[in-house]
């Protein structure tokens, strides 16, 4: 359900989201399950408290000011947006080819705003994103991270990427996008060479621990011939 356990225990990323902009719990009434190719876009929500800490540490930290300014019909200029992410038995089973495809285009139905991609008040804003369905649904970072760069691309958004403190995943996110960028990569060639990855190494290799990772293989396949 959208809002995940707001009104339970819950308190990571999607809860806390809905504590902070406390009109957001009013979705949970109308919103039914998402079809593969459905997204819930929420205009207007406003802001009322800061915080401090995550999960069980989490805590209120008082009120906030909300100063994102109005647009013409008087709403915060912010878009929420709720795309479903695919809960995984097994991290291996993300990199399927259908897989990757049914969270490419959740992403895309999620950031896409029409062919021209602008609103009446200007340019679409950058998509601020982070670890997508990666703590209980098993979603690996940093092919979410790549899932979302390639919607976003396809949408005509910039990226926001947020690693919630996690150095090291900003770093080898950073390099991996300058990597492509250099590379001039498009796409398809990022859904061809994740796709390859699946084939040829999960499929051929139980061992978790000696199998060569994602970006390995990724940056092997750019630099090889």
């Amino acid at each position: 359900m959208i809002g995940g356990g707001v009104l339970q225990e819950g308190c990571v990323q999607e809860e806390i989201r809905f504590v902070l902009n406390p009109e957001l719990i009013a979705s949970r009434l109308f919103t039914e399950c998402l079809l593969p190719n459905e997204a819930v876009i929420i205009t207007g929500a406003e802001r009322f408290s800061d915080y401090s800490g995550y999960g069980d540490t989490f805590t209120c930290a008082g009120p906030h000011v909300d100063n994102v300014p109005r647009d013409t019909w008087g709403r915060r200029m912010t878009q929420i947006v709720a795309i479903d992410a695919y809960k995984f038995g097994k991290t291996e089973t993300q990199y399927q080819q259908e897989f990757l495809l049914r969270e490419l285009n959740k992403a895309y139905v999620g950031f896409c705003r029409g062919a021209d991609h602008v609103t009446p008040d200007g340019p679409l804003s950058a998509v601020c994103t982070g670890n997508w369905g990666c703590g209980a649904f098993r979603g690996e970072p940093r092919l979410k991270f790549l899932l979302q760069l390639m919607a976003c691309s396809e949408a005509g958004r910039d990226m926001m990427y947020v690693t919630f403190g996690d150095a090291r995943l900003q770093e080898e996110l950073a390099a991996m996008y300058e990597h492509l960028v250099g590379m001039n990569a498009t796409v398809g060639d990022i859904f061809r060479i994740i796709s390859l990855y699946h084939d040829d190494v999960i499929m051929k290799s139980s061992n978790r621990k000696k199998r060569s990772s994602l970006y390995s293989f990724m940056y092997a396949c750019f630099n090889g011939p």
